[in-house]
């Protein structure tokens, strides 16, 4: 058994003063003490009627507040009620979120012709139902105001056929004279876009499409070219990998198609007594990535150490092999040790290895693919038949584009949903050459950075108000469906490029038609073609049987690529600059969702910051909130600090994805643009920097990070143990809680005994899948309408998050918990810690944490108006019409989930007035466009009350009526939760509990379940399965 100390935080594990005077305050925030009694404020004479109107006037205004309705918004009913709506009742159509390195099909909800929450599509074999945070966040900016109104010539609006009439005319000059047309894209996966694209380069001549990401994958393609002669990016298999080494590819974070990985990796994480197997994972890395926190093992590397550990592992298994190795390959003794023992393990597992590597270079690429080829992975574990279509962005293209724009020779520019004048790291010199261009247009949806600067602005529809179809691997086909009316004055970038052309066609047609030709005679089951499209909306995707993987001969000069990538260790600091899990590349910043929704491993919101390993805060004197100047050539960024355990040493990591200009209300000047520090190596660009100058600049900055505002104070929440030991033993790190089962059956007041005599809802929570990604965050708030309260708010802890996910660290070698009986202070951490060398070797767990639905729960008790009460299905409910606003319940809640509403976070108060100063954020969330994303079956809370997870009662409720009107049954897992429903790694099982043959029934069976704080008897609704690694004997 495993007994391991965890901790949120070094404020923590240290117990610095401030922490402790934290933990221990009752309020989060200090109470006006001093100020009322002070001796002035005593001194005064006050009078007895003054004392009695105070007080009367207290007690009235509270319950008058509670009491009064919500204000009236008027509606306008149906004059002729569409056919296929019924009010009150939700509609489903199928489509596809996809943006360039991001896919997922889905399902849009919609009421009353509103689209107001994302589901994922189980139809898909690709994404399997399972979505992530950007896919549920992107709802949102359907309903942003931000979005450009209508088109826009020289910044002044302009009618659709004027502008249409110039651009055909300026496009038929430019064909007469020969001249050159670029089309500058990111990742298109539209089958029947690229073949307007490709028809309007043959209608217009001299066209050619260049593909740009900020976060390039080109070295993959590189490096499949010159290895198999394929210029694509393959499909990964990790569901058959027994063994996985990963050099910095975060694949279940923001690594080409992370659901699809997501789903993959957790089929062989999930173990049980009939599967007590697990798949072994290795990550060397220099950041702690969201897929490093999940690992078996995880190794900090310096990003220059990089190329020689790729180096050391092709020599190992090309020894095991009989091959001669190559040159370089110099690593720690650390790294050598795990680099050693994975490369005996993936030989001992030939064809069902995987080795991936998440450098943009075409060299360590190379070397993976030779490691690959010798370990039998192609046409097992990876395949090059059935490549994926995303990440399609090429470097050397896209800074061939940039010289010749600069040299005069691009005669029209056409920009179609990317922003390179803030990706690029060189935006201000794309700018510039912009200018030298004739003619330039853009599709962005938003007068951006990039499309500020051209001379037309055709926005294009927002996804879900757009027809589009999808093929995100080779076969599999996905539809895209309008959900709702376009919003604004807009048009589909690829109708504007048909009416240039002069075609008969809309878009829709054209995707119609290409479907008839290329996809229906692909298949045999349907012989009429109507019947086939007629589905396949229904369902939303069409896929082809997966042609036979099959293994390709490797072509590729390994001695070549290692003499390129090896030798670049340095012993200065370093930088690493990634992608951020929530935001991506800065495309979502104007999204208050994934603003607020906390960095899964820093739990910062609405921040860009500088990750420093922690012996390098300790030697400087640095602490959260400290100002560093990180300069790299002629660029500088000043950042806030944050002290991150297991990044490696003399590195620092900084992600992507803030810094905007021109996005909107909610994401202007938030956090800073650190692509300019990304640079051209070779033909492709470099995410880290080897000479980087570090400098405290003595300056303090307050971060808004929720990681340790809700402590448990050292006790046992997390419980882990190793698969060796699962095996001898299935309750295995789970002994304590046979502590508790003589008592569970008693009750703190046995004469109100809950009684279930029908359905009693409970959830179950599996560690081993939970990768802490964000997703059921997003999801919650989208479902239930949880309120942005802005980056001050948070900072007040005063966030409303229903569910959070909390980060625990440990220290990996660590296997013994300290106790109060074997230190003195009350967590037992700080003194033990004092001498800690390896700060890079720590283990991370991530646990969901939300209303526990106690059946003793202690909130209930404490209530003096009974706003909070137990449902005969065994709810923890909220009246909050009843409520008051003590706090008393939040006070008495062991496991700190219920949130209070301050203030007029909706703009739903009876007392409008009793406001605060709004950041742009919040304002951008009560605006009456964007509250049309507003889930009209859950109330919208006003100012005063207690609000906190319901298990989505409203979707408990619809799908219990569903079943009455089938007259039947409820079927296990009809009716789902928003958490549940969005996660992409399966962790959470909900149902009746009371039924036996339910999921959640048997998971509650399990020797793995156990409830957090049991031994305080509020016994929980919700079990969580103990956390398995395989990480014995790991080096």
């Amino acid at each position: 058994m495993e007994n391991k100390s965890y901790w949120k935080g070094l404020a923590e594990l240290e117990e610095t003063p401030e922490f402790i005077h934290e933990r221990d305050k009752e309020f989060a925030e200090e109470l006006p003490i001093e100020e009322i009694f002070n001796s002035n404020f005593v001194q005064k004479p006050r009078a007895r009627r003054d004392f009695l109107k105070m007080l009367g006037f207290s007690v009235t205004a509270a319950t008058i507040a509670a009491s009064c309705k919500i204000p009236v918004r008027q509606a306008i009913p149906y004059v002729i009620k569409p056919e296929e709506i019924v009010p009150g009742l939700a509609n489903y159509y199928a489509s596809t979120y996809s943006d360039g390195s991001d896919y997922c099909s889905i399902l849009v909800k919609t009421r009353d012709g509103r689209p107001i929450k994302i589901e994922g599509n189980t139809n898909s074999t690709v994404t399997k139902g399972g979505t992530n945070a950007r896919a549920q966040a992107s709802i949102l900016s359907l309903y942003d105001k931000a979005r450009m109104h209508t088109p826009a010539q020289d910044g002044k609006p302009v009618e659709w056929t004027v502008a249409d009439s110039d651009i055909k005319n300026q496009l038929a000059a430019i064909k007469t004279k020969g001249g050159n047309i670029r089309i500058l894209s990111s990742t298109i996966l539209s089958p029947s876009t690229k073949n307007i694209i490709a028809d309007f380069g043959t209608y217009y001549g001299n066209t050619k499409h260049v593909v740009f990401e900020p976060m390039s994958n080109a070295g993959i393609l590189s490096a499949n070219e010159k290895s198999f002669f394929k210029r694509v990016i393959p499909g990964y298999n990790f569901d058959k990998a027994k063994v996985i080494v990963s050099f910095a590819a975060d694949f279940l974070g923001s690594w080409i198609s992370p659901i699809e990985f997501t789903k993959q990796y957790v089929a062989n994480r999930k173990v049980s007594k009939a599967k007590a197997e697990m798949s072994r994972h290795y990550q060397f890395e220099s950041n702690v990535s969201l897929t490093g926190s999940n690992a078996d093992k995880r190794i900090a590397i310096k990003p220059s150490e990089e190329g020689d550990a790729i180096i050391a592992l092709y020599n190992m298994i090309a020894g095991f092999a009989g091959k001669a190795g190559v040159s370089g390959g110099k690593v720690s003794d650390k790294a050598s040790k795990s680099l050693n023992k994975a490369a005996a393990e993936m030989w001992a597992n030939k064809n069902a290895s995987l080795v991936v590597c998440g450098a943009n270079d075409t060299n360590s690429q190379i070397l993976v693919n030779a490691i690959n080829d010798i370990l039998g992975s192609y046409g097992n574990t990876i395949d090059l038949d059935n490549y994926t279509n995303v990440a399609q962005g090429y470097d050397k293209d896209f800074s061939d584009l940039v010289a010749e724009m600069e040299a005069g020779s691009v005669d029209a520019l056409i920009i179609y949903n990317t922003n390179p004048v803030y990706s690029f790291s060189k935006g201000k010199k794309f700018g510039e050459a912009l200018k030298k261009v004739g003619l330039t247009v853009s599709f962005n949806d938003r007068t951006d950075e990039t499309a500020s600067l051209v001379k037309y602005h055709l926005p294009d529809h927002h996804y879900l108000e757009s027809w589009n179809d999808a093929e995100v691997k080779l076969g599999k086909y996905s539809l895209s469906q309008p959900c709702i009316n376009p919003i604004f004055n807009t048009r589909q970038a690829a109708d504007s490029l048909l009416k240039w052309m002069d075609s008969a066609d809309d878009y829709s047609t054209v995707i119609k038609k290409n479907w008839e030709k290329f996809v229906f005679p692909t298949q045999t089951q349907e012989t009429n073609f109507q019947s086939f499209w007629d589905n396949c909306i229904r369902v939303g995707v069409y896929e082809k049987a997966s042609a036979v993987s099959t293994t390709t001969a490797f072509v590729g000069d390994v001695n070549a690529a290692a003499s390129a990538s090896g030798g670049k260790k340095t012993d200065g600091m370093e930088l690493v600059i990634f992608e951020s899990v929530g935001l991506g590349n800065g495309k979502f910043a104007n999204n208050p969702w994934l603003l607020e929704n906390p960095d899964p491993i820093t739990k910062v919101v609405w921040d860009t910051v500088a990750m420093v390993p922690v012996p390098y805060a300790k030697e400087n004197n640095l602490v959260e909130g400290d100002m560093i100047e990180v300069s790299a050539g002629d660029f500088k960024l000043e950042l806030p600090v944050v002290t991150q355990p297991g990044i490696a040493n003399n590195t620092i990591a900084i992600a992507v994805g803030l810094g905007r200009e021109k996005c909107g209300r909610a994401g202007n000047g938030v956090g800073k643009n650190v692509y300019p520090f990304v640079s051209m190596s070779g033909d492709t660009m470099c995410y880290s920097i080897s000479k980087v100058t570090v400098k405290p600049t003595g300056n303090k900055y307050e971060l808004a990070i929720t990681q340790t505002h809700g402590t448990f104070e050292g006790r046992n929440v997390v419980q882990q143990t190793t698969l060796s030991e699962y095996k001898k033993d299935a309750s295995a790190g789970n002994e304590s809680i046979k502590e508790y089962e003589e008592v569970n059956g008693v009750t703190l007041y046995p004469q109100n005994i809950h009684e279930y005599n029908g359905l009693r809802w409970g959830m179950n929570i599996d560690l081993n899948s939970c990768i802490g990604c964000g997703a059921c965050q997003v999801a919650c708030s989208s479902e239930n309408n949880v309120p942005v309260v802005g980056k001050d708010e948070v900072r007040r802890v005063h966030e409303m998050h229903w569910i959070r996910i909390d980060r625990y660290y440990s220290f990996a070698g660590e296997k013994e918990r300290v106790t109060k009986e074997s230190h003195s202070n009350a967590i037992g951490l700080g003194n033990q810690y004092d001498d800690v060398k390896d700060w890079e070797d720590i283990e991370v767990v991530h646990q969901p944490m939300l209303c526990q639905h106690c059946e003793n729960a202690p909130c209930e008790n404490v209530c003096p108006v009974a706003a909070t009460n137990h449902s005969s299905e065994g709810l923890n409910q909220m009246t909050y019409n009843r409520c008051i606003g003590t706090r008393y319940c939040a006070n008495n809640c062991p496991y700190k989930v219920r949130r209070f509403n301050w203030f007029d976070y909706t703009t739903s108060d009876s007392f409008p007035w009793n406001t605060y100063d709004k950041s742009e954020g919040v304002a951008m969330m009560i605006d009456d466009l964007t509250r049309m994303v507003l889930n009209p079956d859950v109330t919208v809370r006003s100012r005063g009350v207690i609000e906190k997870c319901s298990f989505c009662v409203q979707k408990l409720q619809d799908a219990k009526l569903n079943a009455k009107k089938q007259d039947r049954a409820l079927v296990d897992g009809e009716a789902r939760t928003a958490c549940q429903s969005a996660c992409p790694a399966d962790a959470i099982v909900f149902g009746d509990v009371n039924n036996k043959g339910t999921a959640v029934s048997k998971t509650r069976e399990d020797e793995r379940n156990y409830y957090v704080l049991a031994e305080l008897h509020v016994k929980p609704s919700i079990g969580y399965m103990v956390k398995v690694r395989n990480n014995e004997n790991m080096a």
